[in-house]
């Protein structure tokens, strides 16, 4: 869903605001026991927990402040939240429709829309446009410490890891295995610039926006649609959405 924020004052936050933003979704979600649920556990496959829900960056005009580190939007902005999770959905639509409130650090924004995101994909090839950045890593023992490596979208193992974990998902939503037999995922618009190191409550994560090309079983790329691509998906990563190709 796309949720539109209106409102006469500006909106000032820290340059690295991910945690703020995933601290107010969660607060959205009525139902305690669910709410604790996701925060808590997720939805485990294996050793690997998922929460199923993504979402993008807060997008609208703004301005830089770098000497206090802060940026300030003018509001309208649009912030965009897709699972394929129906309750989790549900919740933050009654919870925004019913407070007309979104509340985002010291922030008090006003509802001003909420509308739909279609996430069918009817056919194979698509192309997605990266709402937030895509963040694909490996984890390594070195001599004895845990070190993170982060994959560039033009390394082979890239795709491999963006098709392992879009099978997990597929599994935990359906209850069935995937068949990713055919998928590629392949970098069509990716420049320099697209690389973004982002700060998550201390810990550096880094991730590309861009455009991609993906190709496979239409129900397998709704996942990418629905439930993100990549990891780190509720820390607010991997949030997609379609590119209506030209003739």
């Amino acid at each position: 869903m796309i949720i539109e924020f209106i409102g006469d004052k500006e909106v000032v936050l820290p340059l690295e605001h991910n945690y703020l933003l995933q601290a107010a979704i969660y607060h959205q979600i009525e139902q305690p026991a669910f709410r604790n649920f996701l925060h808590e556990q997720g939805f485990a496959l294996g050793h690997r927990r998922f929460k199923l829900f993504v979402f993008s960056r807060l997008m609208g005009k703004f301005r830089m402040d770098e000497e206090k580190r802060e940026i300030v939007f003018t509001p309208p902005c649009r912030l965009v939240i897709c699972s394929p999770l129906s309750l989790f959905l549900e919740n933050l639509v009654r919870s925004l429709l019913r407070q007309g409130r979104f509340y985002l650090g010291k922030n008090r924004l006003t509802v001003g829309s909420i509308k739909t995101r279609d996430t069918v994909v009817r056919q194979s090839p698509i192309t997605v446009r990266m709402l937030s950045p895509l963040t694909v890593y490996s984890t390594f023992n070195d001599n004895g410490k845990p070190f993170t490596y982060y994959y560039s979208p033009f390394e082979p193992r890239f795709p491999e890891l963006i098709k392992e974990n879009l099978a997990k998902k597929y599994q935990l939503i359906f209850g069935r295995p995937a068949d990713p037999t055919d998928f590629s995922f392949t970098p069509v618009e990716v420049r320099e610039r697209d690389f973004k190191v982002v700060r998550y409550k201390g810990t550096i994560i880094k991730g590309w926006m861009g455009k991609y090309r993906l190709t496979g079983d239409p129900q397998l790329l709704e996942v990418a649609l629905s439930a993100g691509l990549g990891a780190k998906n509720s820390q607010g990563f991997g949030c997609c959405e379609l590119v209506e190709e030209e003739d």
